[in-house]
C-alpha cells in the first residue's frame, strides 16, 4: 500500500531540530522501518525553501533507505496568480506556518489521490513518536479507519532535550515518554488541567490527574495522523480543527487513539511559545459549555466525548475512575449547551456568527485562524 507523507519545514534551526528529535523517531526500529518491513510503501514529501534543502544532509540520507523521499519547494506551488513563496515574504508571521501547511497540504491531498495513494500521513516538524506508533497507526487504518486522529502531548523544549537525546536513537517506550511528558510539561499544557490555577483562557482540550500516573484529556482537536480523504483533501483553517472532518463524511471511520499505550506523539516547543497566551477563571460546566459553543462545531463532539489516557503507571480501577468523572462532566457540557440552545433568541450578530459555526455543517465552521484570516493573511495582491 502507497502512502504519501506530508512535511513543511524551513530554516535551519528548524530543520535541525526536526532531523535531531523528530526523524530520529521515525526512523527508530519500531516506527517506519517496521511499518516499511511490512509492506507499506512511503513516498515522504518536504515542503521547505531551496536555502534550506542543504541543511538535510547528510542524515536525510537514513530516511532515504527506507522512504523515496521527495523535496517540494514554495517556489514552485502555485498560489494566486503568484508563487506561494512569494505571498510568505508579505504574510503575518503569527499564522504564516498554518496557512503554509493549508495550501502545501491541500494541493499534496489532490495528487496523491490521484496517483493512487492509500492515505496522507500529515507530519508536523517536532513530532516525536513513541515506539511502535507508526505500525499501530497502520493497523487502525488497515482495520477499516478512514482517520487515525491523535491528541499530543507538548514538551517543554529546555528541559526534555537533553532526557530525550538520551534514548531517542533506539526508540522510547510509550510510558517513558509520557513521564517526560510529565516531568517537563510545556507551561501551555500545565495551564490546561482543571486544576490549574491560573487555568487557560483557550480551553481546547482539558486535562485531569490520575495522581502521579498520569493524566486524561479530552479534547476538541486532535491531530489527524492518517486520512483517507473521501471529500476532497480541502479545509479552510488549521489540520487540527477541521481536516479529518471535512474529508471523512462518516463518523465512525473516524477512530481517535484513546490510550498512549498504543500510539503517542509528543510535540516539542520553546519555553516561551506563545507565553502571552491569555488565562481565565477557574472553569466551570458553564465557561466551557461557553467555550465550545463560541469556539468549536457540534461535530467535535466526536473527539471530546471520548477521554484519552496518557499513562505513565497506575492500575486500571484507577483509571476507570477518573475516566469516568471527567466523562460525566463533558456530558454536563453538552447537556448544558443543548439547553442554551434551547432558550437562544434574537442576539448580536457575532452571536448569530457563532450560532452558525457551532450549528451548521463543518464547511460553516469559523476556527480562529478562518477568522484571522479573513482580515488578510495572505496578501491579495493589491486587489
Amino acid at each position: 500500500m502507497r502512502f504519501d507523507v506530508f512535511l513543511t519545514v524551513w530554516g535551519e534551526a528548524f530543520v535541525r531540530k526536526y532531523l535531531e528529535f523528530s526523524l530520529t523517531s521515525q526512523l527508530s526500529p519500531g516506527n517506519l522501518p517496521a511499518a516499511a518491513a511490512e509492506g507499506a510503501d512511503f513516498y515522504y514529501h518536504i515542503f521547505t525553501d531551496r536555502q534550506s534543502e542543504p541543511h538535510f544532509y547528510p542524515a536525510i540520507a537514513s530516511l532515504q533507505a527506507t522512504a523515496d523521499v521527495r523535496f517540494r519547494y514554495f517556489d514552485e506551488v502555485p498560489y494566486r496568480g503568484g508563487s506561494l513563496a512569494e505571498a510568505m515574504q508579505n504574510s503575518d508571521p503569527n499564522i504564516l506556518k498554518h496557512n503554509v501547511q493549508r495550501v502545501t497540504s491541500s494541493a499534496l491531498a489532490s495528487e496523491a489521490m490521484e496517483a493512487g495513494s492509500s492515505g496522507l500521513i500529515l507530519l508536523d516538524s517536532d513530532f516525536i513518536f513513541s515506539e511502535g506508533s507508526w505500525p499501530a497507526m497502520l493497523a487502525r487504518f488497515n482495520s477499516g479507519a478512514r482517520a487515525v486522529c491523535a491528541m499530543f502531548m507538548r514538551l517543554d523544549e529546555e528541559a526534555a532535550s537533553l532526557r530525550l537525546r538520551a534514548g531517542i536513537s533506539g526508540g522510547i517506550a510509550a510510558r517513558d515518554l509520557v513521564q517526560i511528558g510529565l516531568d517537563c510539561m510545556h507551561p501551555i499544557s500545565a495551564r490546561m488541567f482543571l486544576d490549574a490555577d491560573p487555568f487557560t483562557g483557550y480551553a481546547s482540550h482539558i486535562n485531569a490527574r490520575v495522581g502521579d500516573h498520569g493524566y486524561i484529556t479530552h479534547c476538541y482537536f486532535p491531530h489527524p495522523l492518517l486520512v483517507a480523504p473521501e471529500m476532497g483533501g480541502h479545509y479552510s483553517s488549521t489540520m487540527d480543527y477541521e481536516f479529518a472532518l471535512r474529508a471523512v463524511a462518516d463518523d465512525s471511520a473516524i477512530h481517535l487513539i484513546r490510550s498512549s499505550d498504543e500510539l503517542l506523539i509528543s510535540k516539542m516547543s520553546r519555553h516561551a511559545y506563545l507565553e502571552d497566551q491569555s488565562t481565565g477563571a477557574a472553569p466551570s460546566v458553564g465557561s466551557l459549555a461557553d467555550f465550545a459553543l463560541n469556539n468549536t462545531n457540534q461535530r467535535h463532539q466526536l473527539f471530546m466525548a471520548q477521554p484519552i489516557r496518557f499513562r505513565a503507571s497506575g492500575v486500571d480501577e484507577t483509571w476507570d475512575l477518573e475516566e469516568m468523572r471527567s466523562t460525566k462532566m463533558v456530558e454536563a457540557i453538552y447537556k448544558t449547551i443543548e439547553l442554551t440552545l434551547a432558550n437562544a433568541g434574537p442576539g448580536k450578530a457575532q452571536n448569530l456568527v457563532n450560532l452558525k459555526s457551532y450549528m451548521g455543517p463543518i464547511e460553516d465552521y469559523m476556527s480562529p485562524q478562518t477568522r484571522a484570516r479573513l482580515k488578510g493573511w495572505l496578501p491579495d495582491r493589491g486587489e
